[in-house]
């Protein structure tokens, strides 16, 4: 009967034994200390004013004025709904007029917003179809003695 032998793991580093995983250490290191020296050398893009000047024009949205003619018999409180956050803007007597000015910041990034209304003491509500602001318009609200016959225009 012959012996076959049988290649048996072992520790002794003369036999090969772990010297491959000893090469991708020193290898993955490598890399990163190359990819550190890459970054920390590459170069800068310098501020200038000129490009601070460039970026600071941008165009301020026109002033959108919101005319509301409240026929309902209590307060209402008017919200502006923008970029799907809604916000508390403003609130209109009893069987009064207003004109009041939307600021830039209630007007969306891309200048749609919505109208709601809630009547004060009451459960009715109004939310007017999406608005698009373009240039200097006007928006009108009619509120009605019940919101939901409310009306929106814009010109």
């Amino acid at each position: 009967m012959q012996h076959i032998p049988v290649p048996v793991a072992t520790w002794r580093r003369d036999l090969g034994v772990g010297e491959n995983m000893t090469r991708r250490r020193t290898t993955l290191a490598s890399c990163f200390i190359v990819s550190g020296l890459l970054l920390a050398c590459a170069g800068r893009h310098p501020v200038t004013t000129d490009s601070l000047a460039e970026a600071s024009e941008t165009i301020a949205p026109e002033p959108v004025v919101l005319e509301v003619e409240n026929h309902n018999w209590t307060d209402v409180i008017l919200y502006v709904v923008h970029d799907g956050v809604q916000t508390r803007f403003t609130q209109v007597a009893a069987a009064h007029n207003l004109s009041i000015e939307i600021p830039p910041r209630l007007q969306g990034q891309m200048g749609v917003i919505k109208i709601a209304a809630r009547r004060i003491g009451g459960t009715d509500s109004f939310v007017s179809q999406a608005i698009s602001l373009r240039g200097n318009s006007a928006v009108r609200v009619t509120l009605e003695s019940s919101l939901s016959h409310s009306s929106v225009g814009v010109w």
